[in-house]
């Protein structure tokens, strides 16, 4: 018992750290010392998460502390250039650590490739040893594939080894990766998520707590939704609702790591100095935008600059609602007023962009990019039209949704899974182009196991990106998400 105390008063103060850490580098006053620390935490942190979590016991059903253990250090190798990264950005902000950050950035290429090799090959010699020696149980993951037990004969011994290293890589790909790189270059929101995923995981389950208390709730639901969520990869009818639920994930983190900085001003100056010009905070941009504009079209830029807001988030946070009531078959009241504003805000967004959304070029960084500038009037010949236009529109959608709500409703639906698969596309093609570079470097220096371990990337990525937004419009279909939207 007094272990166990012990334990939850060191990751309350890992919490306070992080969360106080959060707010210095909110505020761009956090020493690079201190900031690094804060990233080595936040990673040490997801590490333990997913070693509570055990991914052996997700894969097979049956825990191997120290397969868990040895895996994800495998997969920290993977991921090191992230370090690197995070590093080299910054190298003039570090004292204490100067010394060994610029070691670690003057060696970078060898580091990188010598860690990457280590990993890939742990990953490999780890699949060996979970195919001899860990019995596979219903539910899990590998159960789908594979019957229970150990493998009967040599065959099928070397068909569940390379099952169980492609299920390894494609977690790395699918999860692991893509959590790293958010948390190693957009640091802000990660930090204090991961805090509180380890408060609520590992000390609110076991303080005692009266139940209708928020800390109670909260931990509740993280609890009931995490093995619900796990629990769809162990039956081959939800898994890809699972990995559907992975791609609506991209969206979630790109409205936290742009659009809440551009709101709110202050913004991570590392990860947006990768992206280049064109990233201005909303309200400076407003305040430009409106000098010497007469008070009439400073009242109708306000209104465009909200509807452009609220538009976008709208559009990056929907899909997620949608996949949650796939998972959770849940229906959802969404009022006359609702609707209309849905429409009216996603049709200002188009006519009037305040954002830019393309992939990102010429960046360390894969992915989307959104940009901002100045309010583009692309029908009207100034902006009291706008708001003219979006007010009419918006009258005549609550008029008439009485009697068309259904078809309303199948518009924004159909709005949603256009903008979904646009911003996919633009996701996967970054990533696609950097892995074609990838492997094309590889193969003109004849590394030629190198290229085929980015091969297996590049592959399982494809699949990743193409099957889960086909199975993401499947389960809105299966599921009848339009009906349960009342």
């Amino acid at each position: 018992m007094q272990k166990k105390r012990w334990m939850f008063r060191i990751v309350e103060i890992i919490l306070i750290f992080l969360i106080l850490s959060d707010i210095l580098d909110f505020f761009d006053i956090l020493p690079g010392d201190i900031d690094y620390i804060s990233l080595i935490v936040t990673w040490a942190s997801l590490g333990y998460l997913l070693y509570r979590a055990s991914l052996t016991r997700v894969f097979f059903n049956s825990r191997r502390k120290l397969v868990d253990i040895l895996l994800i250090s495998s997969y920290f190798m993977l991921v090191l250039k992230n370090l690197i990264q995070f590093s080299s950005g910054r190298l003039e902000e570090y004292a204490v650590f100067y010394g060994f950050q610029k070691f670690i950035v003057d060696n970078s290429a060898s580091l990188e490739l010598y860690f990457f090799v280590a990993g890939s090959v742990a990953i490999l010699l780890l699949a060996v040893y979970s195919a001899l020696s860990i019995s596979i149980k219903k539910p899990s993951l590998m159960h789908i594939i594979h019957e229970e037990g150990k493998p009967k004969n040599l065959y099928r011994l070397m068909v569940r080894i390379i099952t169980i290293y492609l299920v390894y890589i494609a977690f790395f790909i699918v999860v692991f990766n893509l959590a790293m790189e958010w948390i190693g270059i957009s640091v802000d929101a990660p930090i204090l998520m991961i805090g509180l995923l380890l408060y609520i995981f590992v000390v609110a389950r076991h303080r005692k707590y009266r139940a209708e208390s928020l800390v109670f709730k909260i931990g509740e639901f993280g609890m009931d939704f995490y093995k619900k969520y796990v629990s769809l990869f162990h039956d081959k009818n939800t898994i890809l609702l699972g990995i559907s639920g992975m791609l609506v994930l991209h969206l979630l983190t790109d409205a936290l790591s742009f659009i809440i900085p551009y709101i709110l001003v202050f913004r991570d100056i590392l990860y947006f100095s990768h992206l280049g010009p064109g990233h201005d905070a909303l309200m400076p941009l407003f305040l430009q935008q409106i000098s010497g504009q007469p008070a009439l079209e400073v009242f109708s830029l306000f209104f465009v600059y909200l509807l452009n807001i609220m538009g976008i988030l709208l559009l990056l946070l929907l899909p997620s609602l949608l996949w949650y009531m796939a998972f959770s078959e849940k229906k959802v009241h969404i009022s006359n007023f609702k609707v209309s504003l849905i429409i009216t805000s996603v049709a200002v967004f188009i006519i009037a962009p305040v954002f830019r959304i393309s992939r990102l070029q010429e960046s360390p960084i894969v992915g989307v990019d959104i940009k901002t500038g100045f309010a583009q009037n692309l029908l009207f010949s100034d902006f009291f039209q706008v708001l003219f236009f979006a007010f009419i529109l918006s009258a005549a959608i609550i008029l008439l949704l009485d009697s068309y709500k259904k078809y309303f409703v199948h518009f924004i639906l159909l709005k949603i899974i256009i903008f979904f698969m646009y911003y996919i596309y633009l996701f996967a093609t970054s990533l696609f182009l950097y892995y074609i570079g990838i492997i094309a470097a590889l193969f003109a220096a004849s590394r030629l196991i190198l290229s085929f371990y980015f091969l297996i990337f590049f592959a399982i990525s494809i699949l990743f990106y193409l099957v889960g937004f086909i199975m993401f419009v499947d389960e809105l279909v299966k599921e009848k998400i339009y009906k349960k939207i009342l």
